[in-house]
């Protein structure tokens, strides 16, 4: 009974800073959306295929009815300027939305 609780207790021990770290990661990243001009399902899939190569990448999801882009980084790794640059250079123009869903205007 002894090794049993003894176990039990090397287990939560191993797994509750496990669960600290996952937490941490989550507060690293950031996503942001791109409005851009993706016109079919190749061009979704060259996207797809091509971003998560990127440096801090972890998620990308296309919308080709609204022909939206949300891109899940990591803050450390990159940033939504070099991302923009990403999408750019596979063909495609590049918008950044802004949280009250507006498109913001390049400089």
């Amino acid at each position: 009974m002894k090794t049993i609780q003894k176990l039990l207790i090397a287990a939560i021990l191993v797994a509750f800073p496990l669960m600290l770290t996952a937490q941490d990661k989550d507060k690293n990243t950031e996503t942001v959306k791109f409005t851009t001009s993706i016109s079919c399902a190749n061009c979704v899939n060259k996207i797809m295929t091509n971003l998560p190569q990127e440096k801090g990448v972890k998620d990308v999801k296309c919308d080709l009815a609204t022909k939206e882009v949300a891109v899940t980084y990591q803050k450390d790794k990159n940033n939504p300027a070099e991302i923009k640059k990403a999408i750019e250079k596979l063909g495609y123009t590049a918008k950044l939305v802004t949280a009250d869903n507006t498109v913001k205007k390049d400089k």
